[in-house]
């Protein structure tokens, strides 16, 4: 029974002293330096998060910059494009316009012909072709 008190005794004192001297010189290293290194890493750190923040202003000013940009192209695109179609819709009437005057000027002769055949002839080929390519109005251009 000696030998387990002496072990038990000296066993004790050893981890008072690992406890007392190891936790309080952590805790109390640690706070001192945590606190002066937090001080110090406070104020790099708010200079750190200024200058993120300033950085992230200027990359989101930058990104609106160029959306903007992009925007403005994409409008000046289609408004190019709506005068060139403005351009083929006026050439697309003038034709138009040609071929009615065209059919009018068959029609007048179609009611001058007095021979039968001729009528005949002329019925079957004064029937105007239609266009073959089908128009697209696509909805978000004429009223979606």
């Amino acid at each position: 029974m000696s030998d387990d008190a002496s072990t038990d005794k000296a066993a004790a004192p050893a981890k008072a002293t690992s406890r007392s001297g190891g936790k309080s010189s952590s805790r109390r290293g640690g706070s001192k330096t945590g606190s002066r290194s937090s001080g110090s890493s406070s104020s790099s750190s708010s200079s750190a998060r200024n200058r993120g923040a300033l950085s992230g202003s200027s990359a989101l000013a930058s990104a609106l910059r160029e959306l903007v940009t992009g925007i403005e192209e994409q409008v000046t695109a289609i408004t190019a494009l709506s005068g060139q179609v403005d351009d083929h819709v006026n050439a697309l009437n003038d034709l138009r316009a040609e071929a009615t005057s065209r059919l009018l000027h068959l029609d007048d002769l179609r009611a001058a012909a007095e021979d039968v055949n001729l009528s005949a002839f002329l019925d079957t080929s004064i029937q105007p072709q239609l266009p073959q390519v089908e128009e697209e109005f696509p909805e978000r251009i004429y009223g979606g």
